[in-house]
């Protein structure tokens, strides 16, 4: 509290001084700059007064212009401080309106000095032609004639001399009817030597012909001219005079705005300085109070600050103590904390271990199983194969009767060959011998016997027959090397190394079929529809497997309905897929049967005569390896019928079975 109020004190002495800086000094400071400024103005106007309407040089400085410009701008500058915002508002208005009229002045005074200047060049030019007329005048001239040349040159100098003073009267004219005197008597003697000269234009002709229109008359269009500009000059005078009287109203009228300026700013100052001095007085009464109650405030704080010291030893002493205690405490438990720490980190090293240990578990779990894989994918390839076998085997009987027939009857004509070979052999030896032995002496006699051995030997039959043996020796020797080449492509072993190749999709089915057709051609009838250029990226082998167990399980169904039997295989094709039919009139599958087709050792034949697996590996050979798919639609004792499903290319057109 001790401290606020001295603070208040404080604050009290500041806030008196902050008013007297504020409000006091600013406006004093103003009030001084603008008196100042009037000063310099109410001088510029007494320079102003005096020199305003001057006619001699004046420096830049003593222009009146710049002077009443220069005192306008002082007005201006102090219009705030002026309490009477009309007085300085008219005061500012009237020094304007004095410039403009100190400019208008100015201006009439160049008009008149020029029109002065113009006046004397006329002034000049007549005299000149006075000079001229005088010596032109003739020497024998007669005396009247001379007297009137000599009267008309002595009435031009006599204008002159007029015209001179005139202008001499019009620099000194201090009104305007003083320069209406001067210009009048100036006019008049003008006009008089005018008329002078018209009265005795015939007596000067006589005596000087010529004279008057050569020497005179242009005398006196100068002296016209002269008239003509004392008119202009009196004119512009007026003009003068009036704005000499108006700018020198302006002058005084602005004096007298100075004045009331000078008079409100000083009745301001004057205000000023009176509320100064009495802050100033309160300034100093409140500066006396601050000080003592400071300098008891100051004893009292001191009092205070001792007894703030010794409670805040007692405090600290006890924080001390208190401080001591809680590190203490502290201490202690952070020991617990770290004992138990050490635990915890005991039992997550061991759960870590323990992970360890069960991760090596999963990777050891994970390598069997990945182990496992591999043998049941090895598996899988091995009984796909021993299927494959199995249908071989199956086949063999029918592949080997279809060999047997084309090599019974390339043997057959082998035994021919080889009787025809003997006979011409035969002929041969026959021929050599005669011609060894020279029992034919003669070619005729050769001849003759010749055809006798070969009318023995039936040698035309011999030579129109061999050509159809060894044609059907080659054509039987195709045969077999066909069936051959396809039990080999449909054995092959299929593993992940086969590849998608582009083929012919009909001469593949039919080489499939060329295979089966010892065991369809006692059963059935087969009846292929397919376009014969229609390509398709696939397996080969792996598809002729399937066409081969589906053709198969046909005549086994054909077989088991005891009816003559019609397997149909019809190929259609869009643009992006591929669907072989295939169809025949058997026993069909029982309802019960139908949704487990495709299941792996799924079937009705008796034991030993089939292994489960043909369809199951049709079906991953359609739908997995293929990417198609492969439907069965049945009905119990009318037949059945394979929707198989390709698409037309494959994403790569070269790609290993088991990625696709």
């Amino acid at each position: 509290m001790l401290f606020f109020a001295a603070m208040y004190l404080i604050g009290v002495v500041e806030e008196d001084s902050r008013v007297i800086h504020r409000e006091v000094v600013p406006d004093l400071v103003s009030l001084q700059s603008a008196k100042l400024d009037l000063m310099l103005a109410k001088q510029s106007l007494s320079i102003l007064e005096v020199r305003a309407f001057s006619e001699g040089t004046r420096e830049p400085r003593d222009d009146p212009v710049s002077l009443a410009r220069k005192a306008g701008e002082l007005i201006e500058r102090n219009r705030d401080v002026v309490f009477d915002e009309r007085l300085g508002s008219r005061a500012a208005q009237v020094f304007r309106s004095t410039v403009t009229a100190l400019q208008k002045l100015e201006e009439v005074r160049e008009r008149v000095r020029s029109k002065q200047d113009d006046v004397t060049l006329a002034l000049d030019r007549f005299g000149q032609s006075l000079i001229d007329l005088i010596n032109a005048m003739p020497t024998e001239a007669s005396r009247d004639a001379a007297g009137l040349i000599s009267g008309a040159a002595n009435q031009a100098d006599a204008v002159l001399q007029l015209g001179y003073q005139s202008l001499g009267s019009l620099d000194g004219a201090e009104n305007t009817d003083e320069i209406k005197a001067a210009l009048a008597s100036l006019n008049k003697s003008v006009n008089d030597s005018f008329l002078w000269i018209q009265r005795n234009r015939v007596s000067v002709d006589q005596v000087f012909p010529g004279v008057l229109d050569n020497v005179i008359a242009p005398l006196f269009e100068d002296l016209r001219s002269l008239i003509t500009s004392s008119g202009k000059l009196y004119q512009l005078h007026q003009q003068r005079v009036q704005a000499e009287g108006q700018t020198r109203e302006l002058i005084l009228l602005s004096l007298d705005y100075v004045a009331s300026i000078e008079t409100q700013l000083s009745d301001r100052t004057a205000e000023l300085q009176l509320l100064r001095n009495r802050l100033m007085s309160e300034l100093e009464s409140s500066f006396t109070f601050s000080k003592w109650g400071i300098v008891v405030l100051s004893f009292v704080l001191m009092i205070i600050v001792l007894l703030i010291a010794r409670y805040m030893t007692e405090s600290v002493s006890s924080s001390r103590r208190l401080l001591e205690r809680k590190i203490t405490e502290r201490t202690l438990d952070l020991e617990n904390s770290k004992e138990s720490l050490m635990r915890a980190l005991s039992k997550e090293r061991l759960a870590q271990a323990e992970l360890i240990e069960k991760q090596n578990e999963l990777y050891q779990a994970n390598q069997a199983l990945s182990q496992s894989l591999d043998q049941l994918k090895r598996t899988q390839v091995m009984m796909t194969q021993q299927e494959k076998l199995a249908s071989i085997g199956h086949l063999a009987a029918g592949v080997a009767h279809e060999i047997n027939n084309p090599l019974g009857f390339i043997l057959s004509n082998i035994n021919r060959l080889n009787e025809y070979i003997n006979d011409l052999i035969a002929i041969i030896e026959q021929s050599r011998g005669w011609l060894s032995s020279g029992e034919i002496e003669t070619v005729s006699l050769y001849a003759g016997r010749l055809s006798e051995a070969l009318e023995q030997y039936d040698y035309e039959f011999i030579r129109d027959d061999l050509p159809s043996l060894i044609e059907d020796c080659v054509e039987g020797g195709a045969r077999v090397k066909e069936i051959i080449q396809n039990l080999k492509d449909f054995s092959r072993a299929d593993n992940s190394g086969d590849t998608f190749e582009h083929q012919n999709l009909r001469k593949l089915i039919e080489k499939t079929l060329n295979l089966l057709k010892n065991e369809t051609k006692y059963t059935s009838q087969v009846e292929l529809v397919c376009p014969k250029g229609l390509e398709i990226d696939l397996l080969p082998g792996p598809f002729s497997q399937v066409i081969s167990n589906l053709v198969i399980n046909a005549v086994h169904a054909i077989k088991k309905a005891e009816r003559k039997g019609l397997i149909t295989i019809i190929v259609t094709d869009t643009p992006e897929s591929v669907c072989v039919k295939v169809s025949d009139n058997g026993c069909g599958i029982a309802k019960q049967h139908i949704g487990r087709i495709f299941d792996p050792f799924f079937t009705t034949k008796k034991v030993g005569e089939g292994t489960g697996l043909g369809m199951n590996i049709a079906y991953d050979i359609i739908a997995n390896r293929h990417g198609g798919k492969i439907e069965v639609v049945s009905e119990e004792g009318t037949g059945t019928e394979f929707c198989i499903e390709l698409p037309r290319q494959q994403e790569l057109v070269v790609q290993t079975a088991m990625s696709a």
